[in-house]
């Protein structure tokens, strides 16, 4: 039985949950997103831990290789915007930004925090703060949702189908990927809001309120986090 939250993607109206097991014309090949997978495996340690790349173009450059790796000919029907669709990602996201300050706050007393304050620091060190602002709406924040809770969200609802199972393997994934950057406060970030985005992304069948939310709540991490003015 399906749960009565499931919503049909746009391209299948008749068939919740159903992912195309066939190559369709004009999508990426097989291989695309596995190699968008490593391309992130390899830039996350090198530009979060190691400092070995540049970090802004490192990750736009990855934004962009996502992008290509993650496209579909279903894509722009994802990404199709409606008011509900808009509301709701800028609500889940104002909310998330709430509870990761919150849990700043009471990190800071916590082994925790150091890394946090890293974090925060690299990401408004390493460029102005107008093309950061550029890089993590109109860059990373996107293409983070095209490949995770696009690309990769479809993949797991076809080997596991409806329900909890999808969600929680690209989110368990996604997560251990933000771990590659040497920062657990980022994975438990990835945990909770990666459950938020992939939750929105099944029950309504769109890729918009998760890129709306998640551009939202990294705008505002970047601009303000308790503790590290």
């Amino acid at each position: 039985m399906s749960h009565p939250t499931d919503r049909p993607p746009p391209e299948v109206p008749t068939r919740p949950g159903w992912v195309p097991r066939r190559p369709v014309p004009g999508a990426r090949p097989s291989w695309a997103v596995p190699a968008a997978l490593l391309a992130t495996a390899a830039v996350y340690p090198a530009a979060f831990q190691l400092r070995v790349v540049p970090f802004w173009p490192a990750l736009a450059a990855l934004a962009a290789f996502s992008w290509w790796a993650a496209w579909h000919p279903y894509l722009p029907a994802r990404l199709r915007p409606t008011w509900p669709l808009v509301a709701m990602g800028a609500v889940s996201g104002l909310a998330l930004y709430a509870l990761t300050c919150a849990g700043a706050v009471v990190a800071r007393d916590t082994p925790l925090w150091p890394g946090i304050q890293d974090v925060a620091a690299l990401a408004r060190g390493s460029a102005p703060l107008a093309v950061a602002t550029l890089l993590v709406v109109a860059g990373t924040s996107p293409a983070e949702e095209v490949l995770w809770r696009g690309a990769v969200f479809a993949r797991a609802t076809r080997r596991f189908g409806r329900g909890w199972r999808p969600v929680a393997a690209t989110t368990v994934l996604y997560a251990a990927f933000a771990g590659l950057s040497g920062h657990p406060a980022l994975v438990l970030a990835a945990l909770v809001c990666g459950t938020v985005w992939a939750r929105q992304r099944q029950v309504t069948g769109s890729l918009v309120p998760g890129v709306v939310s998640h551009a939202v709540w990294a705008l505002l991490l970047l601009l303000y986090l308790p503790g590290n003015q």
